[in-house]
């Protein structure tokens, strides 16, 4: 049982945190829940945690503070802000934090699973690209340091296999190229004017959305569906979009605050124009 992911709860309303608890726990996660942002922040001193849900509006330490000291203090814990009707505005401000993503608190049970198991692989793929430069920087730094010329029967294949054509092959249709943007869905990177952008898993499935319709407004509720997969209002799609399109601006844009590429339709959608 030790090796079930720990999930941290953070919401002032009780409902809220007895629902999601029992939701988690059945998912077979290790839930602890805090009624504060104070009480987080304390718990988060005590014990890590793979991943923590945190309300954006509760009294006293809001849910951006509690992000912030968080982050402050290190911690690299999947972060997933919820949300009440209308109240993403504010939320804007804690995207540097690397916020994963926001949920409404009326999302559907089987959403918030799905976006909080796609967190906790998130960060396990972040451990495991970790763990292997460590191996690599190990490596490198015993070859370097003279063994390689001691050992008289070492070859380079003991240490390397060169990719066969079949293993470095892209697969056929995985790669869309928009002028200066090219989308790699197979390994969902993208690069624009050869600079590679650092996007998050929802940040890239929104690009190749409006990449896929390039010069076609699509609205709020058509890029929620296409890239988070379910149906909602179009205020609450508003909401759930215009934090990752600001977002996507700040890593796109030459100059975010003015945007060339990512053009909005006011209260409407969103036209990627390259």
């Amino acid at each position: 049982m030790t090796n079930q992911p720990r999930v941290l709860v953070v919401d002032d309303e009780q409902n809220i945190r007895l629902t999601l608890n029992a939701l988690l726990s059945r998912a077979g996660y290790a839930v602890t829940t805090a009624a504060t942002g104070e009480e987080a922040v304390a718990l988060f001193e005590r014990e890590p945690f793979d991943l923590m849900l945190v309300d954006l509006q509760m009294p006293g330490m809001k849910g951006m503070e509690v992000v912030a000291k968080v982050r402050e203090a290190g911690h690299d814990a999947i972060i997933i802000v919820l949300t009440g009707h209308g109240s993403l505005d504010s939320a804007i401000e804690g995207i540097r934090f690397g916020i994963f993503d926001y949920l409404l608190k009326t999302s559907d049970p089987n959403h918030i699973l799905a976006r909080v198991a796609a967190g906790l692989e998130e960060r396990a793929a972040r451990r495991r690209q970790s763990d292997l430069l460590d191996t690599i920087g190990a490596a490198v730094q015993e070859l370097t340091g003279g063994k390689v010329a001691t050992n008289p029967t070492f070859t380079p294949s003991q240490t390397s296999v060169p990719p066969t054509p079949a293993a470095s092959a892209e697969p056929a249709g995985r790669i869309l190229t928009i002028g200066p943007l090219t989308l790699d869905t197979w390994h969902q990177t993208a690069t624009l004017n050869g600079r590679s952008l650092n996007l998050t898993p929802t940040e890239f499935r929104l690009l190749l959305c409006l990449a896929e319709h390039a010069g076609q407004m699509l609205s709020y509720t058509q890029l929620v569906r296409c890239a988070q997969g379910y149906e909602t209002t179009d205020l609450e799609a508003g909401e759930l979009i215009k934090p990752h399109i600001h977002h996507l601006r700040q890593k796109i844009e030459p100059e975010p605050s003015a945007p060339r590429y990512l053009l909005n339709v006011r209260g409407k959608g969103y036209i990627l124009q390259i």
